[in-house]
C-alpha cells in the first residue's frame, strides 16, 4: 500500500493549504530572521498594549504607571507584558486565515482591520484584568492567564473566522 499525498486532501482544500504553508513559512522566516532581531513590531505592539492597559486602569486606581514593559498599580508591580503576550501571533494567525481564503479585497481588508482591532482590544482587557488580579490576589491569576483568557480570545477569533466564511459563502451564492 503506497501513500500518495495528492489523495489526502480534497481538491477544494489544496489552495487553502498551499497558501497557509506559504504564509506560515514566509511569516516565520521574516519574523525570526529580520523582525524579531530589530524588535518590529513587538516593541511597538507591547508599548501600545501597555499604554492602552494603563488608560483602562487609570479610572480605577490612584496611580497606574509604566516601568519598562511592566505596569505598576499604586506602587505595586502588577503585570509585565512580554513580547509573547502582546497579541502579535494571534493577530498574524487571524490575518493568515483570512488571506488563505480568496475573497473580495475590500471585504478581506475590512475583516482583517476589524478583527485585528478586536483582538488588540481584547488583549487590552485581558492585560488589565490580569494586572488587577496580580495586584489584588494571586489565587486565580495563573489559571486565568494560561487558560481562561486564552479560551475566550481564541473563541472570539474563531467566531471572526466563522463570520468571514459565512459571509463569503453568502456572497458566492449571490453572485
Amino acid at each position: 500500500m503506497s501513500f500518495n499525498l495528492k489523495n489526502v486532501l480534497p481538491q477544494s482544500a489544496k489552495p487553502f493549504v498551499i497558501r497557509a504553508l506559504i504564509l506560515f513559512i514566509g511569516w516565520k522566516l521574516l519574523y525570526h530572521i529580520l523582525l524579531e532581531r530589530i524588535g518590529i513590531p513587538d516593541e511597538q505592539l507591547t508599548a501600545a498594549v501597555q499604554i492602552g492597559t494603563i488608560k483602562l486602569l487609570t479610572p480605577f486606581f490612584d496611580t497606574v504607571t509604566p516601568i519598562d514593559t511592566s505596569i505598576i498599580i499604586n506602587g505595586v508591580k502588577s503585570v509585565n507584558i512580554a513580547p509573547e503576550c502582546n497579541g502579535l501571533e494571534l493577530i498574524v494567525l487571524y490575518v493568515g486565515f483570512i488571506l488563505c481564503l480568496p475573497s473580495n479585497w475590500k471585504k478581506m481588508l475590512a475583516y482583517i482591520l476589524i478583527g485585528s482591532v478586536v483582538i488588540y482590544l481584547l488583549n487590552l482587557v485581558r492585560t488589565a484584568l490580569l494586572a488587577v488580579m496580580y495586584y489584588q490576589s494571586h489565587s486565580m491569576t495563573e489559571f486565568a492567564h494560561h487558560y481562561a483568557f486564552k479560551i475566550i480570545i481564541y473563541a472570539v477569533v474563531f467566531v471572526g473566522w466563522l463570520l468571514y466564511v459565512r459571509k463569503r459563502k453568502a456572497n458566492v451564492t449571490e453572485s
